[in-house]
């Protein structure tokens, strides 16, 4: 297998101890610009013809002013950056120039929500049907909603989140292991008509959940040369001490990772053979390159985990 398609795969897979600030939403003006934090000015990022995204001058690490203000009791996250630590086949660095792009522009739409008051989570995949803003390429400030039995093709369900208990300790909230499997599907177009590949997790558990007081970022956007730029700034996913900003945490099971495929060039590569390195279809599993090193419900599985940072969204109750 070639690296691109190694690369290309691991886009399917797929925050400072500081709060964000409390600053109100702005409006942006002047297609795309906004008002900065520092009273200086920067250039606008290229349209490249069409909307120009979101951007904010500043020369410091970011919770972006143009994010939607949450409820602090009821809060919405859309993940903006994954840094995969497990397997050891997807934990390269250069998931940093394939996953993250697919979060950035909206294919790899991945949600969670909070309820504070009754101690219950939601997370998975968002409908890319959503409502789209106007700020910037309209992921800003979009309306979003969880998949509810309207997934494309023959299961319509199967993209539906899952939903479990959750525990606030000081600022950091975790949530219970979630035994029923949730996939996370990763489209090549914004209008989720094709499906490059789907991320099958059981035993999903998200943890060191950083809350900030107005619950406007899990972690901060990185600034480069005085500008923060929706679409292509990175996310710090650890704070100076490396305490991650939020876990990721399940296993894929072998048979699950067999059964998906990711598309390349029309030629469907099944997950297993990149996480195994073998072909899971013809090598006996004791042959394989990385063994399995966990279990669901008795059945080989690997273990995933990933660190995240996330910014606030408007996600459907």
């Amino acid at each position: 297998m070639n690296r691109f398609s190694t690369l290309l795969l691991t886009s399917v897979l797929a925050g400072s101890l500081g709060a964000c600030s409390d600053d109100p939403a702005v409006t942006p003006t002047d297609g795309g610009v906004t008002p900065t934090d520092t009273g200086a000015s920067c250039s606008p990022p290229p349209d490249a013809g069409g909307p120009r995204p979101y951007f904010q001058c500043t020369s410091d690490n970011v919770c972006p002013t143009g994010r939607y203000m949450n409820n602090p009791t009821r809060p919405g996250y859309r993940l903006t950056y994954i840094k995969i630590t497990q397997p050891a086949a997807l934990a390269s660095a250069a998931i940093l120039s394939t996953v993250n792009p697919t979060l950035q522009r909206g294919t790899f739409l991945w949600g969670l929500q909070l309820d504070l008051t009754a101690n219950t989570f939601r997370t998975g995949g968002l409908n890319p049907m959503f409502t789209r803003g106007t700020t910037g390429v309209g992921l800003m400030d979009g309306q979003f909603a969880f998949f509810n039995g309207n997934g494309p093709g023959t299961m319509p369900a199967r993209y539906n989140p899952i939903s479990g208990s959750v525990m606030v300790t000081g600022d950091r909230a975790a949530t219970a292991t979630v035994t029923t499997t949730v996939n996370i599907p990763i489209f090549s177009d914004e209008a989720g008509t094709m499906l490059l590949t789907q991320l099958p997790m059981d035993n999903a558990r998200i943890t060191n959940i950083n809350l900030t007081a107005d619950r406007g970022c899990i972690g901060l956007g990185i600034p480069t040369g005085g500008r923060y730029t929706e679409t292509t700034s990175r996310w710090l996913t650890e704070d100076v001490s490396d305490t991650p900003y939020g876990v990721v945490d399940a296993d894929i099971t072998v048979e699950n990772a067999k059964m998906v495929s990711v598309t390349i060039g029309g030629n469907p590569t099944p997950l297993c053979n990149i996480i195994s390195g073998a072909d899971c279809m013809t090598d006996p599993m004791g042959s394989w390159a990385r063994q399995p090193d966990a279990t669901v419900n008795g059945m080989p599985a690997y273990h995933l985990r990933a660190n995240f940072a996330a910014i606030s969204a408007n996600i459907a109750q």
